[in-house]
């Protein structure tokens, strides 16, 4: 099976590469929204160049206790305090992986429902080029990637059970 093995120095450099992308487009966020659990080390790291803090959400595909059973519909485990006022605001929506689509539409459409008067943008470090599942909604302002690639297995960093072992050949 192809697959692709993403280190901290690969993903890091993505990342900056991407922040210049972000400012250059003119989209300023006051926050940035890390999709736990694979948006929470893209987001800290996006911190290094868009200094803002750093709001989680965090979701399952996963529809049971083992991790065996993917969930079409992604399942809410954390969310935003209701009293986070994010009115008027802008926020960049941070995931490591744009695969099916499924959990981008999940968040954004449900940030909507409860933010309406917020404008949000996306970020993903990588975007399988393939076809999607879920859709973007029509309001989203902007959709970054940080580079897009095949429809492989993506092996990160911060998975491996053994560091001093990953990405060695």
């Amino acid at each position: 099976m192809e697959q692709y093995n993403f280190t901290y120095n690969d993903i890091h450099n993505t990342i900056r590469t991407s922040a210049e992308k972000i400012k250059a487009s003119g989209f300023e966020p006051d926050y940035l929204l890390a999709i736990g659990g694979g948006g929470l080390i893209p987001a800290r790291i996006m911190r290094t160049y868009i200094n803002k803090p750093i709001l989680i959400v965090s979701l399952s595909r996963y529809s049971d206790e083992t991790g065996t059973a993917p969930s079409e519909t992604p399942v809410k485990l954390q969310w935003l305090e209701t009293d986070t006022n994010l009115d008027g605001k802008k926020v960049l929506v941070i995931d490591e992986v744009d695969d099916e689509r499924t959990t981008l539409q999940f968040t954004l459409n449900h940030l909507y429902d409860t933010h309406p008067e917020t404008e949000f943008a996306a970020f993903v470090v990588h975007n399988k080029l393939k076809e999607k599942k879920g859709t973007l909604p029509e309001r989203l302002s902007h959709f970054f990637t940080g580079e897009d690639i095949h429809d492989y297995w993506i092996n990160y960093a911060w998975d491996a059970e053994n560091i001093d072992q990953f990405g060695k050949k």
